[in-house]
């Protein structure tokens, strides 16, 4: 009796969940990866000619539950100490525009005088930033930060 040799199948390995896995950890971190502005590292940058200056959006204005504002990093204890920066942060903005930053327990009548003080400075453009969410009466709900034209 003669037996048939046996046909030995080249061990393959499927790439296809390989491929899947990779980009699941792609799209992974580009989500949660946050982005900031800046190296870390101070630079002195040298100097140019021909230089030309970049769009810097708008100027931030935040407004704390206490009634302090902060812009570009420095707090001010009322808006009447804010009205000098802001007016010399506008003139150096491009677009002219503020984007008010308030704390949802801020007294209404703080967010008020920045707006005033932001149009009295000639800013081209005041937007109020909210946060994306169900939008019930008192603040309930979350997410992404949004913004609402004024």
């Amino acid at each position: 009796m003669q037996f048939m040799p046996r046909q030995r199948r080249r061990p393959t390995i499927d790439l296809s969940p390989l491929v899947d896995v990779v980009f699941l950890l792609i799209i992974f971190f580009t989500v949660s990866t946050t982005f900031r502005e800046g190296t870390g590292l101070p630079v002195k940058l040298p100097s140019s000619g021909t230089a030309v200056a970049q769009p810097t959006g708008p100027v931030e204005v935040t407004i704390g539950a206490d009634g302090r504002v902060a812009l570009g990093g420095t707090v001010y204890p009322s808006v009447d100490a804010l009205a000098g920066p802001l007016r010399a942060a506008l003139e150096k903005a491009d677009p002219r525009t503020v984007l008010i930053r308030g704390d949802r327990q801020a007294q209404y009548e703080t967010i008020v005088r920045v707006l005033d003080l932001a149009r009295s400075l000639d800013a081209r453009g005041v937007t109020l930033a909210t946060r994306k969410g169900g939008g019930a009466p008192g603040g309930a709900g979350g997410g992404e930060k949004g913004s609402g034209r004024r």
